[in-house]
């Protein structure tokens, strides 16, 4: 692996990138002494016009030997020392991209932040037996994990909560036979807390976000539900307003924080929208609303336009992959099919 530049490589070695740049010419001048550089091996070449050089760790050693001939004899134990920290500091933030990469399943849950068990493999880069075997040592330990604290089963799914999968990888890293598993999942339980913590400072940050978002939407449609144009007053004491996400936030997160993409319902039309559409986890769209008003509520001409004009300024925007059927509604498909019989 090609991951030192000359300049890390030239303060490790305690000398100047010119002297460096001193020593490769020598390792370059003579093809049949001992001191060689080999291109592929020792370095790769990341400007070829500049001819600036990246380094392995095999060719950091070379010259810090080639120094070592001609100085004290403590530069090998610092480039060492240097190899070891760069190797850290690389593995750490591979961990950190990992933990980015894999944690869309983590949830608030009862005070508590879960992370469902296929992110928690791919994190932990290990198997599903493996931690099987890890979680089943943990449960007859002295300190046993708990159902709801460290673990729990949400919708059929196992998750864990972030106590929970420290545990876990605490004892994959002392646990695992390779010693470079075991330093990975070391570094997830240091590294892993920083990116956990910058995640979820982002979720609230978000959730904040999408609240100002709802209440702006409420205030641009006058606190009326834009479907029964029922309008909250002081004398409706069971009447309460939903902002609902026209282009499901779960499955568009990008679009979740605009106002644009956001209605407001009553909140009984909002449960009776979702019914109708297979539950609140299936994705929606703006054309699901349209032909949820065109079947439940066809004498609404006006929120007929307003959303005929919200899919022109979405046009842009794919429609969901995978969506469950829903018992309450047809399909476009289905539709098209029972029109053609």
């Amino acid at each position: 692996m090609f991951t030192i530049k000359e300049e890390e490589l030239a303060a490790a070695l305690e000398i100047s990138v010119e002297k460096l740049y001193e020593v490769i010419d020598f390792f370059d001048s003579d093809p049949d002494d001992e001191w060689e550089l080999k291109e592929h091996d020792h370095f790769v070449y990341s400007n070829q016009e500049w001819r600036n050089r990246i380094f392995s760790a095999q060719g950091a050693f070379a010259i810090a030997k080639y120094l070592d001939t001609h100085r004290r004899k403590s530069i090998l134990d610092r480039i060492r020392e240097f190899i070891t920290h760069h190797k850290e500091k690389i593995r750490n933030a591979f961990v950190q991209r990992t933990v980015h990469e894999n944690s869309s399943s983590l949830m608030p849950r009862n005070g508590r932040h879960f992370l469902s068990k296929k992110d928690t493999v791919a994190i932990l880069s290990t198997s599903y037996a493996r931690l099987n075997k890890a979680f089943e040592v943990l449960r007859r330990s002295d300190l046993p994990l708990q159902i709801g604290v460290d673990f729990d089963d949400i919708e059929g799914v196992r998750y864990y909560s972030l106590s929970g999968f420290y545990r876990l990888s605490e004892n994959l890293s002392q646990t695992l036979t390779r010693k470079d598993r075991r330093e990975w999942c070391k570094a997830v339980d240091v590294v892993g807390r920083k990116a956990f913590r910058a995640i979820i400072s982002e979720q609230e940050s978000r959730k904040n976000q999408i609240e100002k978002a709802k209440k702006a939407a409420k205030r641009r449609d006058r606190n009326t539900c834009q479907i029964t144009l029922v309008r909250q007053t002081r004398h409706n004491h069971n009447f309460a307003l939903s902002g609902h996400h026209i282009f499901s936030s779960q499955y568009y997160p990008h679009l979740a924080t605009l106002v644009d993409n956001i209605i407001t319902l009553e909140s009984s039309v909002h449960k009776e929208f979702h019914s109708w559409n297979g539950g609140s986890t299936n994705p929606c769209t703006v054309d699901d609303l349209v032909q949820f008003v065109c079947e439940r509520y066809p004498e609404n001409n006006v929120v007929i336009a307003k959303l005929a004009k919200i899919q022109r300024i979405f046009a842009h925007v794919q429609p969901p992959s995978q969506r469950r059927a829903s018992a309450q509604r047809l399909l476009p498909e289905q539709q098209s099919g029972q029109q053609a019989a």
